[in-house]
């Protein structure tokens, strides 16, 4: 029976100007690459060319896979600056989001692309960092200069000693979501801009105290002599061969740039850099000292809001004001990203309380009742007052509803569908409706378990305008006939074909038939609606940021009149289906990619059985 291999997660980013360079990385990992790890690597960017994606492909094998992921619609929700220095660019800023971006992982590598390897990464992959945020070795540059201690101990605020290389990373990405650095990051960088060491400096500050400090071989720059052992050299600040001649270490890099028939290329690139511009370059870092200083000269009025206890928590610097995050909501996010993985998109993530099957004649579906219609009329008014107070207290956002005319102009009874990620996600679609819609009532299909929910919640479920599913067929039968009767009286019914609700979920899930078969069958339109997030500054108790809705309302599917309804029922599905993938494609500005793993025997059942439909 062949081992089980340990899976290394590794992250990289770059854009198209650096690919040569990460070539070469590539090249000296797969070097060292031993058989009993799987590096699951990723490559970050924000529009990398398919030229790029194809030679950096070019290094999988068995063990080693490479994924590429499009953050471009992260950048694009942060409303802050993100400062650039010299050969700097955003790719530097993106280790910053990567625990919230793949929250299923734990811990991971992030490596920087000006760098050789020469030992299996799943070494330093395996260095024990305990509960600490990061793991990462001591910055060899601030060693070496004292304009770079004063900075980092007056600005920064870190013992220069300790003070580490954002470079080569071990990353704990659970206690980083735990901790909100993210969140920390943002907010700091509203505030105020390190502008030495950008990204460096903001982990140096929110990380202080929590970094276990890995030793030197693990990143070693080209300055200086070394007595110690390398494992990784990292060709920091200005001392890159392929800018400059004779620098230390280049030798590693040659070795491998010739392997890949790249050494004449860029040697030729490189000598082809005037003279003017090499000699600028190598004064780099005689101006990094003098931005130094300069930083340090300021220190009393650009950095105020970060050295004073008060100014900070005016500023909200404070770490303290964004909680933690829950261990019981971050089992929820693992659970969505197992059954993701599983795809198995049906189930819901969260377990539901026990509760009692519904009796027939338990609820009154048809509204005969004079008191089972005052209630829903009371508990719709109280529901509204309820969770307007909600939206004025931030607990609840809504930033826009797009395609309300389509509301305005329906003359018929109309199944809306919706993502289903937060109990509370069917509010922008009431109040839309209410709103656009004045001469219909939106009922809402519920699970059983909703119908017996306690509180005000449950009040709400019982009576505003609900139509709770079954598991007694002679309860279903009757919650049928009163769908069936809404629709045709010319109402909505909002249905979440999802079957699921997975909290916080962005993507569109699969859909289930259940929908477009009242819809088949009534033939009335389908009306899709679909919710996306932002994430606000504000936190909700469980130390996650409070989501901004916009409320997407597609155009509507109408039935085809020479259709059969199973025909109808199938072709909305699927029409629903694209609707949503497209909208989410383009807000998003990211694929619809999930992270499913089909197994070999089920990936060929779709072909058997389009082989017996042909039949």
């Amino acid at each position: 029976m062949a081992k089980k291999r340990q899976r290394v997660p590794i992250f990289f980013t770059v854009d198209d100007n650096y690919i040569t360079y990460l070539s070469i990385v590539m090249a000296s990992l797969k070097d060292h690459a031993t058989e009993d790890h799987l590096y699951d690597i990723r490559v970050i960017h924000t529009g990398l060319s398919q030229k790029s994606k194809t030679t950096l492909k070019a290094f999988e094998t068995d063990n080693i896979r490479i994924r590429f992921f499009n953050i471009s619609f992260k950048l694009a929700a942060i409303s802050v600056n993100l400062d650039i220095r010299d050969y700097y660019s955003l790719t530097t800023y993106y280790r910053l989001f990567l625990p919230d971006l793949f929250p299923i992982e734990n811990k991971c590598l992030y490596l920087d692309s000006d760098i050789v390897i020469l030992e299996d990464v799943a070494n330093l992959y395996n260095e024990d960092i305990g509960n600490n945020l990061l793991g990462a070795v001591p910055d060899l540059s601030v060693q070496t200069y004292p304009e770079f201690i004063k900075y980092v101990e007056e600005i920064v605020g870190v013992p220069h000693e300790q003070y580490f290389n954002a470079g080569i990373l071990v990353m704990n990405f659970k206690e980083l979501r735990r901790q909100r650095i993210e969140a920390h990051a943002i907010r700091l960088l509203t505030h105020v801009s390190f502008r030495v060491a950008q990204d460096q400096d903001i982990l140096n500050f929110l990380c202080k105290g929590k970094v276990k400090l890995l030793p030197p071989k693990w990143n070693v720059m080209p300055l200086g002599e070394h007595t110690y052992e390398h494992s990784i050299i990292h060709y920091n600040l200005i001392f890159k061969p392929w800018n400059q001649n004779d620098i230390p270490y280049e030798d590693y890099f040659w070795k491998y740039a010739k392997s890949l028939n790249l050494a004449k290329t860029i040697a030729q690139a490189r000598d082809a850099i005037p003279t003017e511009i090499k000699d600028n370059n190598r004064k780099g870092v005689e101006k990094v000292k003098e931005l130094c200083m300069y930083e340090v000269g300021r220190k009393n009025t650009y950095y105020k809001d970060i050295t004073s206890k008060k100014r900070r928590r005016r500023a909200g610097l404070n770490m303290d004001e964004i909680p933690a995050q829950s261990e019981e909501r971050e089992k929820i996010l693992n659970r969505i990203a197992e059954l993701e993985k599983a795809g198995t998109f049906d189930v819901d993530a969260e377990n539901d309380p026990p509760y009692n099957p519904l009796q027939p004649g338990e609820v009154d579906y048809f509204h005969k009742k004079g008191s089972t219609r005052r209630r829903a009329r009371k508990a719709s008014r109280l529901s509204f007052k309820f969770f307007n107070r909600l939206i004025k207290k931030g607990k609840i956002v809504i930033d826009k509803y797009e395609g309300v005319e389509i509301l305005e102009n329906m003359q018929t009874g109309a199944v809306i569908t919706a993502n289903h990620f937060n109990p509370f996600d069917s509010i922008p679609i009431n109040k839309a409706v209410k709103k656009y819609a004045k001469k219909k009532k939106l009922w809402t299909v519920i699970r059983e378990g909703n119908y017996s929910f306690p509180g005000i919640y449950g009040y709400f479920m019982r009576n505003c305008y609900s139509l709770p599913l079954a598991s007694s067929p002679v309860v279903l039968r009757e919650m049928m006939r009163a769908t069936n009767n809404v629709l045709k009286k010319g109402d909505f019914v909002l249905i979440y074909a999802e079957q699921s609700m997975w909290w916080n979920y962005r993507k569109p899930k699969p859909l289930k038939p259940g929908a477009f078969r009242f819809a088949a069958r009534n033939m009335v339109p389908v009306i899709p609606t679909f919710i996306t997030m932002r994430d606000t500054e504000k936190y909700d108790d469980e130390g996650y940021p409070i989501q901004a809705y916009t409320l997407h309302i597609l155009p509507p599917i109408y039935p085809d009149p020479l259709s059969t309804a199973a025909e109808n029922e199938k072709n909305m599905r699927l029409a629903n289906e694209e609707a949503w993938k497209e909208l989410y494609e383009r807000v998003y500005g990211i694929p619809l990619e999930y992270t499913t793993v089909v197994k070999a025997e089920e990936a060929k059942k779709p072909a058997k059985d389009a082989q017996k439909e042909e039949k």
